[in-house]
């Protein structure tokens, strides 16, 4: 069962002690964790938002402002951008909650014009609904009155009309209903009519009023007319109301759950919720198929039904954490599921839960919780849950909320009407409820497998002042204190500033991406979060000096004291070896632009060309062998030999390069980006073209990639520094090797070769040209753990499609992560893949996403494959790294039953 007993990992300030129930994962408006310290900006649409402004302040009554709006989205030509649909649903919002004044505008206007407004606007958004926009869409259609046919009519709502006439109550209310409602409800109407009708019917129906019985129920009957024409229903009148309208089998699936919604306790909550899936499945349909004026009563219905869902799990989230005895976790995989269902079915990322929903439902079939493979894989799936929240989240804070501000500071909006519409936004939401149920059932998980609720990539011990950002690259690198980043978000391709100690990020990571091997090489701690709450207590200390402590087993960390401040545990050191290990040559007259990579030395292609062709030597098809792509090496000096016969270009080319090296902060000016200009007008000689001809065919793909001679060093590995352009045909390199030779200038490169203490004019770059491989399955091996230190074992990342899910770590996830020790082969999964899209090389569209279904994947599915194939790797791993006598980090694919290697270097931070 997933209910061990509570388990406190680390101390009182630590990650592990933060770990209390909570939606993690969905930003609190105004209080994100952790967060940058300015505000994220809105793009700019100053044209469709003046107008939206320009005819807020243009018109009067309700009516006028709707009718803007009509004009605004129905008269314009273009299809309308998510930003331009957020700012109308946003206005409409707040017009709808009467936080925009409305007056009368002195004319007179049934409420037919209202409804047809309203069946115009739903028409547009119609022709413009996008799986991407769909769910702002909806919140525009909860903002708009009924454009049912019976308010269509020229005279619609004549109720009232026969009620102020009646002869059965006193002259002063028939004035009163007839001036205050029937009037002003022909003539200007607006919400705040609702209200007054409200306010009516209580008065007519207090205790001891004494009115016609026939006139109380008359007016009953309008109100409910009233309610319907604003959208004002209850979910139960909501409900009875579609009765009619639906088939037999439908109406019985409405009778149920309204005999179901009201009941209490775990089990019949979860049983409503059952039901209240099934309807909304059942109204998916009929939103699609109908065209007549119950389609929208059947939209409203299902937003009702939504927002009902949200109440209900938090019900049962209630009753699940106060049951006595204790309930198992398991209780809460099914309401997962029936949660992204529901997600799924308010147009939020459809597929992706569709594909998360799959896993669930192949996971707990057969679950045995006392194993633990099963465990860890049902984690990654879970995880993949919470990450649909944050991604939600991100998108809210993105598209919404930052334009809330603005147009309600625009309308004149109350601030605190503002504060309430952010917030409801994400803590109102069912996507809120999915964090907490996903926390809870992660913290169970981390329980049964006896997990922190941290990923340590980097062990030790920094001192430094907390600073919070977004990302890394917010951080100036001035150098004049050291710095603890807790960072919202990694790409993966940072460059660490100099000052940087350790770094605290709010998500996971690959271990061996590329910003893991700098992290590793420089001696940065860093940690990275399964729950982002678990970095508020530090983000808290944002400006003050911390001691920061972690391992594996536990991370904490303390305010530092004057002596430790003093002390100040330093970088280690650029060795200063490195700059006299940098080969540098010309190239003869006489020689070969580019050679085959069996002949590519160190002096002329550098130590990634010389490790492939060793590779190569090694290589052999077999049990634990493995294949290394054909490939072509384009020499050191061939860019400076082009550069040459231009003598303009050739010295603006070294002076620039020369500039680089007096620039304190390298990078940021316009120097790198000269240089990449000047390198991206050269031209590629034909001589290279010409043996690319010879040795592939037309329709080949390739990998065009680094081979700088600042790459791959024993003790600088240059990870992801420089350009690597995968799916290239043959009649396309030219390009493909210019990008390659310019990435030797990017901000990132510059700086960390500045920080190694390598110069600008000492920098080349050779260029390899392999045969593309279109894998199943990319991967990063270590040959000495780096977890660990173990050099009994060797440590494997893996993902499915193309390696730079793992290398750039910009997608969020995990890798599978499996270790083998090398003599005794025993194996040990540490986790399943839950990344939720694979890269994959299309002949036509370049390099493509595949959304995954891990449920569909062998390697999560396949126990024995996993063992087998972690084995193979090990075996792999042992002999390169013999071969080249030391531990190596290695780079492959897999394609079927075969096992290619494309890169082996030396393994950083031992």
């Amino acid at each position: 069962m997933l209910s061990i007993g509570q388990k406190q990992n680390g101390q009182a300030n630590s990650t592990g002690a933060a770990g209390v129930p909570g939606p993690a994962t969905v930003a609190k408006v105004g209080r994100d964790v952790p967060t940058a310290p300015q505000r994220a900006t809105v793009p700019e649409m100053p044209n469709f938002f003046k107008l939206l402004v320009e005819g807020d302040k243009q018109s009067r009554s309700w009516r006028e402002k709707l009718d803007s709006v009509r004009e605004l989205i129905v008269n314009k030509d273009s299809r309308l951008e998510e930003g331009e649909l957020a700012y109308i649903a946003i206005y409409l919002r707040f017009l709808s909650a009467g936080q925009i004044a409305c007056v009368e505008d002195g004319r007179h206007f049934r409420p037919g014009h209202h409804a047809r407004i309203s069946q115009e606007i739903q028409d547009r958004l119609a022709q413009v609904s996008t799986p991407t926009n769909a769910h702002i869409i909806r919140k525009i259609h909860a903002a708009l009155p009924s454009s049912a046919e019976a308010f269509q009519r020229a005279e619609p709502l004549t109720r009232i009309r026969d009620i102020a006439h009646r002869n059965d109550i006193p002259s002063e209310l028939k004035r009163e209903i007839k001036t205050t409602l029937q009037n002003k409800l022909h003539r200007c109407a607006g919400p705040e009519d609702l209200e007054t009708s409200t306010r009516l019917l209580e008065r007519i129906t207090a205790p001891g009023a004494n009115y016609s019985p026939d006139f109380v129920e008359q007016f009953r009957i309008f109100h409910e007319e009233l309610k319907k024409f604003f959208n004002a229903r209850s979910l139960d009148e909501r409900l009875n109301a579609l009765i009619p309208a639906a088939d037999s089998k439908e109406a019985e699936l409405i009778r149920s759950f309204l005999e179901q919604k009201s009941k209490t306790g775990f089990e019949e909550q979860h049983s409503t919720l059952k039901s209240l899936t099934e309807l909304r499945d059942s109204f998916e349909s009929e939103i699609q198929n109908r065209s007549d004026g119950n389609r929208q009563e059947f939209i409203l219905g299902d937003i009702s039904l939504e927002d009902f869902a949200f109440v209900l799990l938090s019900q049962m989230l209630n009753a699940f954490e106060a049951s006595e005895p204790r309930r198992s976790g398991a209780d809460l995989l099914e309401p997962l599921g029936l949660i992204i269902r529901n997600l799924a079915l308010s147009e939020i990322s459809a597929d992706e839960c569709a594909a998360t929903i799959a896993e669930l439902n192949a996971w707990i079939e057969n679950l045995d919780p006392s194993e633990r493979d099963q465990l860890l894989r049902l984690k990654a799936t879970v995880e993949r849950g919470r990450r649909i929240a944050e991604s939600y989240s991100e998108q809210v804070i993105g598209s919404l909320l930052s334009r809330a501000e603005e147009l309600g500071r625009a309308l004149g909006v109350a601030e605190h009407a503002i504060r309430v519409f952010c917030e409801a936004e994400i803590r109102g939401h069912l996507i809120f409820q999915l964090s907490k149920l996903t926390s809870t059932l992660l913290r169970r998980l981390r329980e049964a497998l006896e997990l922190p609720p941290w990923d340590v990539l980097v062990s030790g011990t920094a001192i430094g002042r907390v600073k919070v950002f977004d990302t890394l690259d917010q951080l100036a690198d001035d150098g004049s204190e050291p710095v603890i980043a807790v960072l919202k978000k990694a790409e993966g391709d940072e460059e660490i500033p100099e000052a940087v100690r350790g770094i605290l990020l709010a998500h996971q990571i690959p271990h061996l991406s590329h910003l893991g091997v700098r992290a590793r090489q420089a001696g940065v701690v860093f940690v990275g979060v399964e729950e982002a709450m678990n970095l508020g207590s530090i983000a808290t200390l944002h400006d003050q000096t911390i001691r920061l402590d972690a391992a594996p087993e536990k991370v904490e960390w303390i305010i530092a004291r004057e002596t430790e401040m003093a002390q100040r545990i330093e970088r280690p050191p650029n060795n200063p070896v490195t700059r006299g290990k940098i080969v540098t040559v010309g190239l003869s007259e006489k020689g070969p632009l580019i050679v085959p990579v069996e002949q590519v030395t160190v002096e002329t292609g550098g130590q990634k060309a010389f490790g492939l062709r060793k590779l190569t030597e090694l290589s052999f098809d077999g049990e634990d062998g493995f294949l290394v792509p054909t490939a072509l090496v384009v020499r050191f000096g061939v860019m400076e030999k082009v550069l040459s016969s231009d003598q303009e270009f050739n010295a603006e080319y070294w002076n620039l390069a020369r500039e680089l090296d007096g620039e304190p902060n390298p990078g940021r000016g316009r120097t790198t980006e000269r240089l990449r200009e000047v390198i991206e007008k050269i031209d590629v000689p034909q001589e290279i073209t010409s043996a690319l001809r010879k040795k592939f065919r037309a329709d080949d793909c390739l990998m065009v990639r680094s081979s700088a001679n600042c790459e791959d060093l024993e003790d600088f590995a240059g990870a992801g520094l420089y350009e690597s352009v995968p799916n290239v045909r043959p009649a396309e390199v030219t390009s493909a090797v210019r990008r390659v030779w310019s990435s030797l200038w990017t901000r990132r490169a510059v700086l960390s070769r500045k920080q190694a203490g390598i110069s600008p004019e000492q920098s080349q770059m050779a260029v390899i040209i392999q045969q593309m491989i279109a894998p199943d399955y990319s991967f990063i091996l270590h040959t000495v753990n780096p977890l660990s230190r173990n050099a009994d074992e060797v440590y494997a990342e893996i993902a499915v499609g193309l390696g730079e899910t793992l290398a750039s770590a910009a997608a969020r996830g995990t890798p599978y992560r499996l270790v083998c020790h090398k003599k005794s082969r025993e194996v040990q999964t540490l986790a399943f893949a839950n990344f939720s899209h694979a890269l994959r090389g299309d002949s036509t569209a370049g390099v493509t996403r595949e959304l995954l279904d891990y449920s569909r994947v062998p390697l999560s599915r396949e126990s024995e494959l996993r063992k087998d194939l972690a084995r193979r790797l090990a075996a792999i791993g042992s002999r390169v790294e013999n071969e080249f006598g030391k531990a190596q980090d290695i780079e492959g694919a897999i394609t079927g039953n075969k096992i290619y290697l494309v890169q082996s270097r030396p393994q950083q931070g031992l």
